[in-house]
């Protein structure tokens, strides 16, 4: 009785497709929601649909989502992710959904979590979150009482289907002369090397370390003059993925996958030392957001002070890193 209701239970929840749409609203022109399959057997892939519909798609942030939805439902790499935009002629809305596969490889109920839309509306940065769910996965109902079924009968195999077989396991042997061949040449390219006096092989580059890297990206974003031709959007950009990309590689902060609300409580944390650093990059993430959202146009000198900004944390942690290479340490005592 237990695994039919099981069944009468999937059967009736699969009939209702996708779970009921979980709105949150902003503004009258944002509107966001989520849609999922509600239940499925383990392993199935399911699918969950972020929706958007607003007046400018590209001024809203989606929610990012990585390897997974939570640590129950992985999400599949094949099929993850979808993006698909719709316009209605009659309001002039858009509507941007983007889709993904999800699966559970064990029995139960699993909360689907809220997600977070990010947009800027008045100068200020709005969020909207979803609505919470549950879906539910179920395992494939054996049943024991069966009598165990026997085996199949044998089967007459065809010349052409075990020709067919016999080149698919031996004819790796086909590959052996070019193999061969290839070996030699190799040999012979590596003995003039050596006979020539020339490295064998290219000596490897050492890495070069983040901090390093993030200055020479801040001086080779000064030599295109970005805002000085106009692309005010595309400087702030750079600058703000420069900064992003040394607090990953460089303090081990997941800057790049963090929202601007999520990266400046982050840098409150780690950079509460130096507060002078911590108002400095808070101002500048800031105005990179009403710049790009907003189209706020800042006056030439906050472009300069931006990058003077950035340009000065970097140096003080290059010089912190410098002190701490310095140091001995208890072994070396």
């Amino acid at each position: 009785m237990k695994a039919i209701h099981k069944k009468i239970t999937l059967f009736v929840v699969c009939l209702t497709g996708f779970a009921s749409p979980f709105f949150a609203r902003g503004q009258e022109t944002v509107q966001a929601w989520a849609r999922f399959d509600t239940s499925g057997w383990i392993g199935d892939a399911l699918e969950l649909k972020l929706v958007c519909r607003s007046d400018a798609p590209d001024k809203v942030n989606f929610p990012v989502l990585q390897e997974q939805i939570s640590e129950d439902l992985p999400l599949l790499p094949e099929d993850s992710l979808r993006t698909e935009t719709v316009t209605d002629a009659a309001s002039g809305l858009f509507t941007r959904t983007v889709s993904y596969r999800f699966s559970a490889y064990k029995e139960g109920r699993f909360a689907m979590p809220a997600f977070r839309f990010e947009f800027v509306r008045d100068d200020s940065l709005r969020v909207i979150s979803t609505d919470t769910g549950s879906v539910r996965f179920f395992a494939p109902v054996v049943d024991t009482l069966q009598p165990i079924q026997g085996i199949r009968a044998t089967f007459e195999v065809s010349r052409k289907e075990l020709f067919k077989e016999y080149l698919d396991r031996y004819g790796y042997w086909i590959w052996i002369l070019p193999g061969t061949a290839a070996l030699l040449l190799a040999g012979l390219y590596l003995w003039k090397r050596y006979k020539q006096g020339k490295p064998v092989f290219a000596p490897q580059r050492p890495p070069v370390p983040p901090i390093d890297q993030a200055i020479g990206n801040l001086r080779k974003l000064q030599e295109k003059r970005l805002w000085q031709q106009g692309q005010v959007k595309e400087y702030y950009t750079e600058l703000t993925d420069i900064l992003r990309l040394y607090l990953a590689e460089g303090m081990k902060i997941a800057a790049v996958e963090m929202t601007n609300e999520e990266l400046s409580e982050a840098l409150k944390e780690h950079l509460h030392g130096t507060p002078e650093h911590l108002r400095a990059l808070l101002s500048v993430l800031d105005r990179s957001v009403l710049v790009k959202f907003a189209k706020v146009r800042p006056q030439p000198d906050e472009h300069e002070d931006s990058l003077k900004k950035v340009a000065a944390f970097l140096e003080y942690r290059k010089s912190s890193e410098t002190e701490k290479a310095h140091v001995p340490s208890e072994e070396q005592k």
